[in-house]
Protein backbone atom coordinates (compact mmCIF):
# COMPACT_ATOMS: atom_id res chain seq x y z
CA UNK A 1 0.00 0.00 0.00
CA UNK A 2 1.13 3.64 -0.84
CA UNK A 3 -0.83 7.00 0.38
CA UNK A 4 -0.43 10.34 -0.52
CA UNK A 5 -2.87 13.62 0.07
CA UNK A 6 -3.30 15.28 -3.46
CA UNK A 7 -4.99 18.39 -3.70
CA UNK A 8 -7.55 17.95 -0.66
CA UNK A 9 -7.75 14.06 -1.15
CA UNK A 10 -5.87 11.02 0.70
CA UNK A 11 -5.47 8.76 -1.68
CA UNK A 12 -4.61 4.97 -1.00
CA UNK A 13 -3.39 3.03 -3.73
CA UNK A 14 -2.97 -0.66 -3.81
CA UNK A 15 -4.53 -3.66 -4.69
CA UNK A 16 -7.28 -4.09 -2.02
CA UNK A 17 -10.42 -6.59 -0.90
CA UNK A 18 -12.61 -4.04 0.57
CA UNK A 19 -16.01 -3.15 2.22
CA UNK A 20 -17.15 0.13 2.82
CA UNK A 21 -20.17 1.94 4.37
CA UNK A 22 -19.92 5.07 2.94
CA UNK A 23 -20.98 6.66 -0.81
CA UNK A 24 -21.66 3.26 -3.16
CA UNK A 25 -20.21 1.15 -0.80
CA UNK A 26 -20.64 -2.04 -0.11
CA UNK A 27 -17.83 -5.12 -1.12
CA UNK A 28 -15.54 -5.23 -3.85
CA UNK A 29 -12.21 -4.87 -4.85
CA UNK A 30 -10.11 -1.56 -5.65
CA UNK A 31 -6.72 -0.40 -6.57
CA UNK A 32 -7.95 3.27 -4.73
CA UNK A 33 -9.66 3.77 -1.43
CA UNK A 34 -9.61 8.20 -0.90
CA UNK A 35 -11.12 10.52 1.96
CA UNK A 36 -12.45 13.78 0.17
CA UNK A 37 -12.41 17.02 1.62
CA UNK A 38 -15.37 18.72 0.86
CA UNK A 39 -16.98 22.27 1.22
CA UNK A 40 -18.51 22.67 4.65
CA UNK A 41 -21.60 23.92 2.75
CA UNK A 42 -21.31 20.69 0.29
CA UNK A 43 -24.89 19.89 -0.83
CA UNK A 44 -24.34 18.08 -3.93
CA UNK A 45 -26.92 15.92 -5.25
CA UNK A 46 -25.18 13.50 -7.25
CA UNK A 47 -22.32 12.39 -4.65
CA UNK A 48 -21.77 9.23 -6.68
CA UNK A 49 -20.74 11.60 -9.94
CA UNK A 50 -19.13 14.16 -7.61
CA UNK A 51 -16.59 10.89 -6.01
CA UNK A 52 -16.00 10.40 -10.11
CA UNK A 53 -14.91 13.78 -10.68
CA UNK A 54 -12.53 14.15 -7.57
CA UNK A 55 -11.23 10.64 -9.14
CA UNK A 56 -10.75 11.78 -12.84
CA UNK A 57 -8.80 15.22 -11.40
CA UNK A 58 -6.45 13.01 -9.23
CA UNK A 59 -5.53 10.87 -12.00
CA UNK A 60 -6.48 7.24 -10.56
CA UNK A 61 -5.49 4.05 -12.09
CA UNK A 62 -8.56 1.98 -12.05
CA UNK A 63 -11.61 2.39 -9.90
CA UNK A 64 -12.20 3.69 -6.34
CA UNK A 65 -14.00 3.64 -3.11
CA UNK A 66 -14.56 6.79 -1.26
CA UNK A 67 -15.20 8.98 1.75
CA UNK A 68 -16.67 12.22 1.94
CA UNK A 69 -16.01 15.08 4.87
CA UNK A 70 -15.01 18.96 5.85
CA UNK A 71 -12.19 17.87 7.74
CA UNK A 72 -9.41 19.18 6.28
CA UNK A 73 -6.92 16.47 5.05
CA UNK A 74 -3.49 18.35 6.96
CA UNK A 75 -5.48 16.79 10.31
CA UNK A 76 -6.08 13.10 9.11
CA UNK A 77 -4.00 10.72 11.71
CA UNK A 78 -2.37 7.80 10.00
CA UNK A 79 -1.62 4.80 13.51
CA UNK A 80 -0.10 1.64 12.23
CA UNK A 81 0.78 -1.79 14.91
CA UNK A 82 1.89 -4.56 13.14
CA UNK A 83 -0.42 -5.52 10.25
CA UNK A 84 -3.13 -3.19 10.42
CA UNK A 85 -2.54 0.70 9.48
CA UNK A 86 -5.98 3.24 10.32
CA UNK A 87 -6.60 6.66 9.05
CA UNK A 88 -8.89 8.50 10.59
CA UNK A 89 -10.67 12.10 9.96
CA UNK A 90 -13.09 13.52 12.68
CA UNK A 91 -15.01 16.54 13.42
CA UNK A 92 -18.60 17.32 14.80
CA UNK A 93 -20.84 20.10 15.67
CA UNK A 94 -22.72 20.74 19.47
CA UNK A 95 -26.10 18.83 17.70
CA UNK A 96 -23.70 15.38 17.40
CA UNK A 97 -24.07 16.80 13.08
CA UNK A 98 -20.46 15.81 11.59
CA UNK A 99 -18.51 13.24 10.21
CA UNK A 100 -15.87 10.87 11.68
CA UNK A 101 -14.31 8.55 8.38
CA UNK A 102 -12.16 5.30 9.41
CA UNK A 103 -10.09 3.55 7.18
CA UNK A 104 -8.68 0.40 8.35
CA UNK A 105 -5.88 -1.56 5.96
CA UNK A 106 -5.18 -5.01 6.67
CA UNK A 107 -2.10 -6.38 5.19
CA UNK A 108 -3.04 -9.50 6.10
CA UNK A 109 -5.94 -11.54 4.42
CA UNK A 110 -8.97 -11.16 6.07
CA UNK A 111 -11.72 -13.53 6.09
CA UNK A 112 -15.38 -12.40 5.05
CA UNK A 113 -16.65 -12.50 8.71
CA UNK A 114 -13.42 -10.50 9.92
CA UNK A 115 -13.52 -7.92 7.54
CA UNK A 116 -17.26 -7.01 8.29
CA UNK A 117 -16.66 -7.57 11.84
CA UNK A 118 -13.66 -4.91 11.78
CA UNK A 119 -16.45 -2.57 11.17
CA UNK A 120 -18.52 -3.76 14.07
CA UNK A 121 -15.04 -3.34 15.99
CA UNK A 122 -14.22 -0.50 14.56
CA UNK A 123 -17.40 1.15 15.39
CA UNK A 124 -17.35 0.29 19.39
CA UNK A 125 -13.89 2.31 19.90
CA UNK A 126 -15.00 5.15 18.20
CA UNK A 127 -17.80 4.82 20.55
CA UNK A 128 -15.24 4.26 23.65
CA UNK A 129 -12.93 7.35 21.72
CA UNK A 130 -15.97 9.74 22.45
CA UNK A 131 -16.90 8.77 25.75
CA UNK A 132 -13.34 9.25 27.29
CA UNK A 133 -13.96 12.71 25.97
CA UNK A 134 -17.06 13.15 27.76
CA UNK A 135 -19.05 13.28 24.89
CA UNK A 136 -22.49 11.72 25.30
CA UNK A 137 -23.08 10.14 21.67
CA UNK A 138 -21.81 7.29 20.42
CA UNK A 139 -20.97 8.67 16.47
CA UNK A 140 -21.99 11.34 13.98
CA UNK A 141 -24.57 11.32 11.55
CA UNK A 142 -22.70 10.50 8.62
CA UNK A 143 -19.75 8.63 9.75
CA UNK A 144 -18.62 5.97 7.48
CA UNK A 145 -15.84 2.82 7.81
CA UNK A 146 -13.46 1.61 4.93
CA UNK A 147 -12.07 -1.86 6.21
CA UNK A 148 -9.58 -3.62 3.38
CA UNK A 149 -6.63 -6.00 2.96
CA UNK A 150 -4.32 -6.27 0.25
CA UNK A 151 -5.14 -9.27 -1.76
CA UNK A 152 -1.85 -9.74 -3.51
CA UNK A 153 -1.28 -11.96 -0.06
CA UNK A 154 -1.26 -16.11 -0.48
CA UNK A 155 -1.42 -16.19 3.90
CA UNK A 156 -4.33 -17.65 5.86
CA UNK A 157 -6.94 -15.58 6.98
CA UNK A 158 -7.56 -13.53 9.63
CA UNK A 159 -11.18 -15.90 10.74
CA UNK A 160 -12.39 -13.28 13.51
CA UNK A 161 -11.62 -9.28 14.38
CA UNK A 162 -13.84 -8.97 17.76
CA UNK A 163 -11.67 -6.90 19.79
CA UNK A 164 -10.74 -9.80 22.19
CA UNK A 165 -8.60 -11.60 19.02
CA UNK A 166 -5.10 -10.25 18.54
CA UNK A 167 -6.29 -8.58 15.27
CA UNK A 168 -9.35 -6.88 16.68
CA UNK A 169 -7.31 -5.46 19.87
CA UNK A 170 -4.72 -4.04 17.53
CA UNK A 171 -7.66 -2.39 15.77
CA UNK A 172 -9.72 -0.92 18.71
CA UNK A 173 -6.76 0.16 20.09
CA UNK A 174 -5.71 2.12 16.84
CA UNK A 175 -9.21 3.40 16.35
CA UNK A 176 -9.69 4.25 19.56
CA UNK A 177 -6.39 6.96 19.75
CA UNK A 178 -6.75 8.01 16.27
CA UNK A 179 -10.65 9.38 17.15
CA UNK A 180 -9.58 10.94 20.15
CA UNK A 181 -6.30 12.80 18.18
CA UNK A 182 -8.15 13.78 14.77
CA UNK A 183 -10.41 15.59 16.95
CA UNK A 184 -7.59 17.56 18.81
CA UNK A 185 -6.05 17.80 15.25
CA UNK A 186 -9.26 19.25 13.80
CA UNK A 187 -10.01 21.66 16.87
CA UNK A 188 -6.45 22.18 17.61
CA UNK A 189 -7.13 21.54 21.35
CA UNK A 190 -7.83 18.53 23.49
CA UNK A 191 -10.69 21.05 25.27
CA UNK A 192 -14.18 19.10 24.67
CA UNK A 193 -15.42 22.87 25.78
CA UNK A 194 -13.32 24.34 22.84
CA UNK A 195 -14.90 21.96 19.88
CA UNK A 196 -18.41 22.85 21.16
CA UNK A 197 -17.92 25.99 20.55
CA UNK A 198 -16.62 26.01 17.21
CA UNK A 199 -20.03 25.27 15.25
CA UNK A 200 -20.10 23.95 11.87
CA UNK A 201 -21.14 20.38 10.15
CA UNK A 202 -18.03 18.37 9.01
Amino acid sequence: MEYEIVDRVLVLKGNFEALSTGVDGGRRATKNILNIQVPHDFSHHDPKSYIEEIAASVKLDGGCIALLTAVEMKNVQILNDACVTVFVTAGFNPSSFGTINIIVISSTTLSEGAIAGTIITATEAKARALFDKGLHFTGTTSDAVVVAYENSREDEPILYSGPATPFGSMVAKLVRLGVKDALKAHYGSDDVDKWHQQRGNV
